[in-house]
Parts: C-alpha cells; structure tokens; sequence
C-alpha cells in the first residue's frame, strides 16, 4: 500500500467556489492526510476532544493506519470538533506558517460538515438552533417571562430533547422583555432630544452588539455603551443580524451567506468613513475578521476585506485607546481578584490579553487568567450527544477558575458564562469584562463595585 505523502497538498481547498472543495473523493483524501499527519504529531491531545477520539480510533480498530478509519469513526472525529481554532494557532504546520504540509484541521472539518450538509441536507435541529435572530424575535417581549420558566421546567425540557435533540440538563439562555437594539434606539432618540450626543468624539464605533446580546444579555450591550460614551466614543448601533457562524456550525453555507452578505452590505458604509467595529462576542469577530472573506462569493470579497479590516474586538479597541493616552482611568470603585477565562476565539485571533491588560488598569484589582476552553463552542454544548463531552472538554477551566478564588469571575465570551456558570456549580453568572469596567467607573453607592478607589490612587490624585 501506498505511503500517503504530507507534501501532497493536491487536495487543499478551503475555497467553497473552488469545484475541488465539493468533491468527495478528494476530501477523503485530505482527511486521511491530514489524520495521519495529526496521528503522527499528537501535539494537540489536550484540546478538543476530536483529537483523543482519532488517536484512539488509529492505536485501535485503525491498527495505525488511517485508512482503516471507518466512516462512522470519521464522523466521530468530525463531529467532535467543535471549531475552537485552537490547534490552527498551536499547529506548526499551517499555512500561516509558511509550511509546506499547508494544513488547516479546523478549515478541513468545515468542509466535511458542509459536504455532509450539501449532500444530506439540514437537519430540524440544525435550523432551530442556526437561526438565534428568529428565536429572538420569537421569544422576545411579554412572552419572555413564559418562555424561560418554561424552560426551566424539567418536564419542557425532557419533550425539548426528544423533538430537538437539545440536552434537556443544558442551561440555556433567557430572553427579555426588551431586545437592545429596541433599547438602543430610545437611547439615541433621547440624546438626540437632549442634545447629549458626545461632541468631537476621539472615534466612531459601530457595534455589533451580536445576536446574543441583543435578546438574551441587553444589560451587557448597555454596559458597553456606557464604557464607550465614558471614553467619548460616538457609538451607533444600525440594523445588522446573526454573525452567520450557527449556520457554518450545521453546514448550511447558503444559509450562512445569507446572513453573511446582509451584514457586509449594513456594514460597509461605516467601514468606509472609518468607523471600528466593534464586536461583543468574540465568535462574532472572529467570523467578520476570517470567514466572511472565505467563504463569501468572489464578487463580495472585496467588501467583506473592507469589513474585516475595520472590525475589532472591544478590548482591542480599548487597548488602542489606552496606547494612545486617551483612556478613561478616573475608575472609582475595585472589583479587587478577577478570575479572568480566555476565550477560544480570542486567543484564534493573536491579539493578546487585551481584556486582562484593560482590567488590570483598574488599581486594587488583581487579574488572574485562565486559557483553558470552557467546552461549550457555539451550539455543540446544547446538542444532546455533546453535552457531557463539553462538561468533560470544560473541566480543566471550571477548575482553573474556581481554585482562584476570586471575588469576581469574568469572560468575554457571553455562552462561555453560561457554561462557565453551570460548569462551576456557581451561584452568579460570570461578567464580561466590559462589565467589570462599567462598575469600576461607578462609586459603590450608584452601582459600582462595593471597595471604593481613594481620590490619590486614580490616575492624577493627591
């Protein structure tokens, strides 16, 4: 038999307009590449679970050579990556590095599920769960309330796994009575009315405030306004919908393009008068940033670079500003220890501890990280044959944060606090650190955290 070849990148293709890429026979070829590869390096055991399932399947019934892999085995593996990109970063084989073996386990995985999807179609599920806009609009308002106590009643839980495969002890996220995009718009039209607009602001920002956030967290969206407009940031909120990353999860790319374009073409006049945007979750920047230019058609790509290119994650922006000496510091109260979790797709896009670096500038505040993923990675923790996997996947950050004993615990990641949280066994949901920011600029009696900061530790004191 044949030696297959790591040099022989015939196969790469990451490109859905590329035939190559629908061609079946020729990602198997990749995968068996790109397997063996992986099987002979095992430098990413301690990440998702995929890997511990493909060096189990190749030390057993592959009997180490990876074209045994059955096709059941291969779904396994597939299904249990989860698109985390950590490995892309820790790989020294990608192409990013130049290397000639051009490998992208992540990127090979995507095109699997939407070869998969493409030839199989989409599952009940998949729609439900790939489409947040519409649960949100769904759930959103005066049935919000009967919505979440629904959904915590064991018994709705048992029928919402059955028909949806959703794991019926998976905590979920709630809806509210107001949607932020709704708050936001009030907000503005009064500060229009009042004249209370910032004037000569030091940037304009967009924020995408992220589907999450705009039906299942409003208060972070408001917390981020309030840093924001404390910076004398001008901040506008325009229309925008669902990242796309639910429907690349599924497989449903013409579904995911959809919602891909929308946002370039609601975007791309702020872009083009310079305005950043800013994204709350990370998932969320990271798709604007890389996917949107992958897997856009030929002809929107130029805009979708345009998009990428002025869009940030929140504390990346604030970093800049602290770089250029136009950060806010008058910060009046301390959260003091901060259990601070990394997220994944932070850590994919190799800007640093921007959120920790932030955070630290609070004085009396100790910042501890930890860069272990929480396992839950969009919507694969809701599924009902992941969930125990992501409580397994979760454990080393669980325990990494609870053995802080922080008074505080933080991530930027809005459904990794909710895995954090459930994971943790704890009693509040942990914040964004834009949140840890906000109270820190409110003295303890209207809001802030309850150690006020003397007068002579703030930046310019006696």
């Amino acid at each position: 038999m044949d030696v297959i070849s790591f040099e022989n990148v015939a196969d790469v293709c990451y490109d859905p307009n590329d035939p190559l890429y629908w061609d079946r026979d020729s990602l198997r070829r990749e995968v068996d590449r790109t397997f063996d590869l992986c099987n002979s390096c095992r430098m990413c055991f301690k990440y998702c679970t995929a890997f511990p399932r493909l060096f189990e399947i190749m030390d057993g019934p592959a009997d180490g050579d990876v074209r045994n892999i059955s096709e059941a085995d291969q779904k396994k593996v597939i299904g249990e990556c989860y698109q985390c990109k950590i490995c892309y970063v820790a790989c020294p084989y990608t192409d990013a590095d130049g290397h000639k073996y051009d490998l992208n386990f992540p990127a090979l995985m995507q095109r699997a599920v939407n070869i998969d999807a493409r030839e199989n179609g989409i599952s009940f599920r998949s729609k439900v769960l790939q489409n947040p806009d519409m649960a949100g609009k769904m759930n959103t308002g005066l049935i919000s309330r009967l919505v979440n106590k629904t959904m915590n009643m064991n018994f709705h839980r048992k029928i919402m796994q059955a028909i949806l495969g959703i794991h019926k002890d998976k905590k979920l996220p709630e809806f509210h009575r107001t949607s932020f995009a709704r708050w936001f718009q009030k907000y503005r039209k009064k500060q229009e009315q009042e004249h209370t607009l910032i004037a000569d602001p030091v940037a304009k920002v967009v924020l995408f405030s992220t589907c999450f956030v705009n039906y299942n967290n409003p208060s972070l969206g408001r917390d981020v306004v309030e840093v924001l407009e404390r910076n004398r940031v001008h901040v506008d909120c325009p229309e925008q919908n669902c990242c796309g990353m639910p429907a690349l999860e599924s497989g449903d790319l013409k579904f995911a393009i959809k919602k891909m374009k929308r946002n370039v073409r609601l975007l791309l006049p702020y872009a083009k008068q310079g305005y950043k945007i800013l994204a709350v979750n990370p998932t969320c920047s990271l798709t604007l940033k890389q996917e949107y230019v992958r897997f856009l058609p030929e002809k929107d790509r130029d805009d979708a670079q345009v998009v990428a290119q002025a869009t940030m994650d929140l504390h990346e922006f604030l970093f800049e500003l602290k770089k250029d000496d136009k950060l806010n510091r008058d910060f009046l109260s301390s959260p003091g220890k901060v259990a601070y979790h990394l997220p994944c797709h932070l850590r994919a896009q190799n800007i640093g501890f921007r959120s920790r670096d932030v955070m630290k500038l609070v004085p009396e505040s100790q910042i501890g990280v930890v860069a272990d993923c929480c396992g839950h990675d969009g919507t694969w923790a809701m599924k009902k044959e992941y969930f125990d996997l992501s409580m397994t996947a979760g454990k080393r950050a669980f325990e990494g944060l609870s053995e802080q004993n922080a008074d505080v615990v933080a991530t930027d990641c809005p459904l990794a606090a909710i895995q954090l949280e459930q994971g943790m066994q704890a009693d509040t949901r942990p914040l964004h650190p834009i949140q840890v920011l906000a109270r820190a600029y409110r003295r303890p009696e209207a809001g802030g955290w309850t150690k006020p900061i003397e007068s002579n530790s703030r930046p310019g004191g006696s």
